[in-house]
């Protein structure tokens, strides 16, 4: 079965916050471009809807106004319209779900996937109708009504909504806000629980989260509050391990908060994971005074795990010259420097 191919407009001054480029993404010349974006009445410049007065800038209708399916939430529609959140883990297809698997190869679903979700995983899906959200840097409230708006149109049309999310629905995900959401619309969302990043991507780069002597303790966090903001600080403690979600895009900002108002010391060992499971992943491992350097030297992008605490350093191999913990760009799990 040949695919469709999915349209990703990218404007100049985001494409290159691209992780990966799936296979069934087509860009586009900035001719190209402008051509598209008239043909669909979009503005030519800047690439939003210029004369949409009834929905944001992208011309997608407010999500508190899309009528309801139905007068209480049901798992299935009258017209068969029915939505599973599903989980697909850190990117490694082999690390789905039964139940996951099963879904995303059925021929007939709508597939409303996260911008985030691996090649690998998107080239499971056998379905054509697949849609993948713009959640671009800045972008990210335009790019969730427009995932409702999709939502609400599959159901509506009596489709099997299938929502594709990175790691699991209800870690650090919107799983919870969509549910919510679904049920407005008079549907009762099924639930496929992926595997979670915050403890998945540690494992796959030969970190373990908790160890005997080392750590007793992991708190979970995110890198981003509501609306942007920086969320409340975990105080320092000797055996407690710390996982960020979705922080790459501020780790100076977090390591310097960390250092200087939750009392971390500054030689507290830190690793990102980035890509987890893919054929891609990387390690890369530092301090809190040097990891942001050294994610920038080494271009980390997102969808990228930040583990803090000593685990980090427990299965790491020693460097010969000096019997430390090796540091910077790790590769095939612990094996190398490079």
């Amino acid at each position: 079965m040949v695919r469709s191919i999915i349209t990703l407009l990218l404007l100049s001054n985001v494409s290159d916050t691209l992780a990966f480029v799936p296979s069934n993404v087509r860009f586009y010349s900035p001719s190209q471009l402008r051509y598209t974006n008239e043909r669909n009445g979009l503005d030519s410049k800047s690439g939003t809807h210029s004369a949409s007065k009834t929905g944001n800038e992208w011309g997608i209708p407010d999500s508190e106004t899309l009528e309801p399916l139905h007068p209480f939430p049901v798992e299935e529609l009258p017209g068969g319209g029915q939505i599973t959140l599903v989980g697909s883990g850190p990117g490694d297809p082999e690390l789905l779900t039964l139940s996951a698997y099963r879904l995303l190869r059925d021929p007939d679903v709508l597939v409303i996937a996260d911008r985030l979700v691996s090649e690998e995983i998107l080239e499971v899906i056998v379905t054509d109708d697949v849609k993948i959200a713009r959640k671009m840097p800045g972008c990210a409230e335009f790019a969730q009504e427009e995932i409702y708006s999709w939502a609400h149109e599959g159901l509506k049309a009596g489709k099997h909504v299938v929502r594709l999310k990175i790691g699991d629905p209800f870690v650090f995900g919107r799983g919870g806000e969509e549910v919510l959401k679904f049920r407005q619309y008079g549907v009762e969302p099924a639930v496929v629980p992926g595997v979670s990043a915050a403890f998945s991507a540690p494992l796959l780069g030969s970190i373990p989260v908790t160890h005997r002597g080392v750590s007793n303790q992991v708190v979970m966090c995110t890198g981003y509050g509501r609306n942007g903001t920086s969320p409340d600080l975990i105080r320092y403690h000797k055996e407690q391990t710390i996982v960020f979600l979705m922080a790459v895009g501020r780790l100076g900002e977090l390591c310097d908060r960390l250092v200087n108002m939750a009392g971390y010391p500054s030689k507290t060992p830190v690793a990102i994971v980035e890509r987890a499971g893919c054929p891609d992943q990387r390690t890369v491992v530092g301090n809190m005074e040097t990891i942001a350097d050294l994610a920038k030297e080494h271009d980390v992008k997102p969808p990228s795990t930040i583990i803090v605490g000593d685990v980090v350093n427990v299965l790491l191999n020693e460097d010969e010259s000096t019997g430390e913990a090796v540091t910077g760009l790790i590769q095939n799990y612990t094996a190398a420097v490079v």
